[in-house]
């Protein structure tokens, strides 16, 4: 009894907070991949990874009809791509992953990010889709910066030589996009483009002007419903 219970309980437990698991699932693709990277489970535990976010992205926005059914088509087209990847060797289909992943992402994070913006109190539920757009946010730059290297070999610069086509640890502009979006800029990969400047430093922006508006944003909804709460 105790045994079902324990499952009928973690099942809630995921029914109730879905963010929770999807935040979860993005922070293991980015700490736990780099301990495998160069290793034969690599590419499997990346494939993994983002197909579990893909996955929870779409049970997190599945409360509206029209924009689950959206999300299922895309992530059908992403996992296809993806996994088909096993049997077909072609670059080219790995850049419609890549550009596919970009469209699943932005449309993922724009309802994440209206749902964690509207009305209400703050929640855990609330600061768990704030962390999830911010990182999906960086995984959107990340595979946009894999589709641009993929049309236009050369347009970045990693270390002291250029690295062309989709033969890279695709965690690598990942990894960038991250650096830039956090504004750090090491400066170990550098955009050369006149495209991938130009995308480099709307990510920064983007990533300062979202960090704003959030905490601006759930500041003020804490005091409105702690006020209404406490007259």
């Amino acid at each position: 009894m105790e045994q079902g219970e324990m499952k009928h309980n973690g099942h809630l437990a995921f029914m109730r907070s879905p963010l929770l698991f999807l935040l979860m699932a993005l922070l293991a693709l980015l700490l736990l991949y780099p301990f495998f990277a160069g290793r034969v489970m690599a590419h499997a535990l990346w494939d993994i990874c983002s197909s579990a976010i893909l996955l929870l992205g779409i049970y997190a926005i599945s409360h509206v009809r029209r924009h689950l059914v959206i999300a299922v088509v895309l992530a059908i087209a992403v996992l296809g791509t993806k996994w088909s990847g096993y049997v077909i060797d072609n670059e080219r289909l790995l850049l419609v992953n890549y550009g596919l992943g970009v469209i699943f992402f932005a449309f993922t994070a724009c309802l994440l990010l209206a749902d964690v913006l509207r009305k209400g109190a703050v929640t855990a539920d609330k600061i768990y889709g704030a962390l999830c757009v911010y990182l999906i946010i960086g995984l959107t730059w990340g595979f946009m910066f894999l589709t641009l290297e993929g049309c236009q070999p050369g347009s970045f610069l990693f270390g002291q030589a250029r690295l062309s086509g989709l033969e890279k640890d695709p965690a690598t502009l990942v990894y960038f996009s991250f650096v830039t979006l956090s504004t750090v800029g090491y400066g170990d990969i550098t955009p050369l483009s006149p495209p991938a400047r130009s995308f480099a430093f709307m990510e920064a922006i983007i990533g300062q002007i979202y960090l704003a508006v959030l905490v601006a944003r759930l500041v003020g909804l804490h005091i409105a419903y702690s006020m209404v709460a406490d007259p």
